[in-house]
C-alpha cells in the first residue's frame, strides 16, 4: 500500500467522499464504505467511522439497542447487497417482496451490543424517515420489544444532526435519547403532533443549547407561544424555520449576528399580543414567510424592518387583486431597497373563476417594486397580471441587473387579455442584458402591416445568455415562423414553456389533448431554435477550419 494511504488525515478525507447519488440526493455510499472496512485493517477503522457518521435510515440505529434475548425477527430490507458488519446481516432483495423490512438473523448477544455501542458513538448525524403504511418495517415489530436505552446506548452517544420526518410515535423514544447537548441541527417535519412529541419540542430549547439550525415546518397553532419560548435559549442560530413567534422571539433574533436565514410560518389566528408598537430591524440573507391570507402576512410584516438579500412570501389561499395591491405596495415599506436582490411573492391558484377581473392585476400595483432597482430576480408568475409593451418596458427599465424574470401566468384562464409582443420582448432584451431566464405572456401574433415582427429601433438585438422562455398562454399557430424570430433573439435557447389550463377536466380526453398539442407546438419552435444553432456553429467550424 502506498504510504499517502497509510496517513489517517488523507484517509478521512477520502471516505468523506465515497457517495453516490440517490433520488436526487448526495449521501455516503454504505455499501461501499463496508467494502473498504473489509480490505485491510489499515483501512478498517477508519472506513467504519465513515459508514457511521451519517445513518440515513432509523433500522441501523435501532439495531443496535435490541436486547439480545427477545429473539426478534424481521423482514429484508434492501441495501444493495447482501452486507453483513459485526456478524450481523443486512440483505438487500426486492423491496416490494421484502416488504421494506429488516430482519435479524439470530438474536442479538453481548458481544454484539458492544460492537453496536463501539460505532454508533460515531455516528453524527441520524434520519428518522417518513413511516410508510405499506412497509411498516420496524414500526410494526417494535412496539412489544422492551426498550432499555440507557443500558443498551453508550452514555457517549451524542449525535450533533438529526433529522425526524416521521407521523408515528413509535420510535418517539429513540428521538427522545438522540436529543443531547451536542445537537446542532435538528429538523422536525411532522404531520402528527403526539404529546410526547409537542412535550419534547418544548425541552429543546435548554437540552440542546448549541442549536444552529433549527426547522419545524408544521407546527399545530398552539406551538406559537411554546417556540417563542424556546428560541431565546439559542444565541448560535444560523437558519430557522418556525411558526410566527412573539415579540421577544423577534427581538432576540434581530440580536443573533450569525443568523443567515428565517422561515416562519404563520397560523390562522395569529397575532402578535403585545400592548403596545414595536419595531424590529433584521439584517439575514433570506426571509421567508408563508401565511393562509394575506391579512395574516401583513400582521407579521407590520413590526419589521428587514435588510434581506432574498425574500419569499407565500399565501395559501386565492387573493384577490385588491388584497395582492395592498401587499405588493406595502413592501417599500418594510424591505430594504438598495439590499433586496430576490423577490419571489407565490399565492395559491383560485378555484373560482366566475370572475377574473377579481384576480387580475394591472401595471400600477407593480409600480411600487421599482424602488427595489437591484432586484436581479423576480417572479410574480402565480398572479394574473395585465400588461402591454410600453408597460412593461417602463417597468424594467428600473432593473438593468435582472437574470430571472417571471410576469407570465402560471394558469391559462383562457381569455384573451393584454399581453407583451415581440417588440415588447426586443425591448426587454435590451433594458436587461444579464437575462438568463424569462416569463411573459406572450402575443405571437405579427401585424399585417409590418414586415417584420420587430421594429427598426430593435433591429438586431440579441440576448445570448437566455436559455429558458416562459411564454404563459401563447398561441403558436406558425412554429417555424415563431422559432426564427426567437432564434434571431435569444440562440441560445433551450427551453420554452407554456402554461396548463387552470381547472382542467381530466374527463374530458379532449381538453388534456389541446394542452398536450399546444406542448407538442412549442417543442417544435425549441427543436427549430436548436437545429438552427447547430447549424450555425457548423458554418463557423466549417470558416475556422477553412481559415487555418
Amino acid at each position: 500500500m502506498h504510504a499517502c494511504l497509510q496517513v489517517s488525515e488523507i484517509l478521512r478525507i477520502i471516505f468523506a467522499n465515497v457517495t453516490e447519488v440517490r433520488a436526487s440526493s448526495v449521501r455516503s455510499s454504505y455499501v461501499t464504505l463496508y467494502h473498504l472496512a473489509l480490505t485491510c485493517r489499515t483501512l478498517r477503522e477508519l472506513a467504519l467511522d465513515a459508514l457511521w457518521a451519517h445513518i440515513h435510515a432509523s433500522y441501523m440505529f435501532v439495531m443496535c439497542r435490541l436486547p439480545h434475548d427477545t429473539g426478534s425477527r424481521f423482514q429484508p430490507v434492501r441495501f444493495g447487497r447482501d452486507l453483513s458488519i459485526s456478524g450481523i446481516s443486512i440483505c438487500r432483495s426486492d423491496m416490494a417482496t421484502a416488504g421494506g423490512m429488516v430482519r435479524l438473523p439470530r438474536s442479538l448477544v453481548d458481544d454484539d451490543l458492544a460492537i453496536f455501542q463501539k460505532y454508533v458513538c460515531q455516528m453524527r448525524s441520524l434520519t428518522f424517515e417518513k413511516y410508510d403504511v405499506r412497509h411498516r418495517g420496524l414500526h410494526g415489530s417494535i412496539a412489544p420489544v422492551p426498550w432499555d436505552l440507557h443500558a443498551s446506548l453508550s452514555p457517549s452517544f451524542s449525535p450533533h444532526k438529526l433529522y425526524w420526518y416521521d407521523n408515528c410515535d413509535v420510535l418517539l423514544a429513540c428521538l427522545q435519547r438522540c436529543v443531547s447537548t451536542t445537537l446542532t441541527r435538528l429538523v422536525i417535519h411532522s404531520e402528527c403532533w403526539p404529546p410526547a412529541l409537542v412535550d419534547l419540542l418544548a425541552s429543546v430549547g435548554k437540552a440542546c443549547p448549541k442549536i444552529k439550525e433549527f426547522r419545524c415546518s408544521t407546527p399545530p397553532t398552539s406551538a406559537c407561544t411554546m417556540l417563542s419560548d424556546v428560541i431565546p435559549c439559542w444565541d448560535d442560530l444560523e437558519i430557522l424555520e418556525t411558526a410566527a413567534v412573539n415579540a421577544q422571539a423577534l427581538n432576540h433574533l434581530a440580536s443573533l449576528k450569525q443568523l443567515r436565514e428565517l422561515k416562519i410560518l404563520v397560523p390562522e389566528g395569529y397575532s402578535l399580543e403585545t400592548t403596545s408598537p414595536f419595531s424590529v430591524i433584521l439584517s439575514i440573507d433570506k426571509i421567508s414567510m408563508t401565511a393562509p391570507r394575506v391579512k395574516l402576512l401583513l400582521v407579521l410584516l407590520a413590526p419589521l424592518q428587514l435588510s434581506v438579500k432574498r425574500a419569499q412570501l407565500n399565501i395559501e389561499t386565492a387573493t384577490n387583486a385588491v388584497d395582492l395591491d395592498h401587499l405588493l405596495s406595502s413592501l417599500a415599506e418594510h424591505l430594504e431597497s438598495n439590499v433586496l436582490e430576490s423577490l419571489n411573492v407565490g399565492v395559491a391558484c383560485p378555484t373560482d373563476f366566475v370572475d377574473h377581473t377579481l384576480f387580475e392585476l394591472t401595471t400600477s400595483t407593480l409600480q411600487r417594486l421599482r424602488a427595489f432597482t437591484g432586484l436581479t430576480n423576480l417572479d410574480l408568475s402565480s398572479m394574473h397580471i395585465s400588461i402591454t409593451d410600453d408597460e412593461i418596458l417602463d417597468l424594467v427599465s428600473s432593473w438593468p441587473q435582472m437574470t430571472h424574470l417571471h410576469l407570465d401566468t402560471d394558469w391559462d384562464w383562457e381569455i384573451t387579455r393584454l399581453r407583451v409582443t415581440f417588440l415588447g420582448l426586443a425591448g426587454v432584451l435590451e433594458r436587461c442584458p444579464e437575462l438568463r431566464s424569462l416569463g411573459i405572456n406572450l402575443d405571437t401574433t405579427v401585424p399585417t402591416n409590418s414586415p417584420s415582427p420587430t421594429h427598426r429601433q430593435y433591429a438586431g438585438i440579441t440576448s445570448e445568455q437566455i436559455t429558458d422562455l416562459r411564454v404563459g398562454y401563447a398561441e403558436c399557430n406558425d412554429a417555424e415562423a415563431i422559432g426564427n424570430i426567437l432564434h434571431g433573439m435569444c440562440p441560445n435557447l433551450n427551453h420554452i414553456h407554456c402554461t396548463r389550463p387552470v381547472n382542467p377536466d381530466y374527463e374530458d380526453v379532449s381538453s388534456d389533448h389541446l394542452f398536450i398539442q399546444g406542448a407538442g407546438i412549442w417543442k417544435k419552435v425549441e427543436d427549430i431554435i436548436i437545429q438552427k444553432r447547430r447549424e450555425w456553429r457548423t458554418q463557423q467550424w466549417q470558416v475556422h477550419f477553412i481559415a487555418t
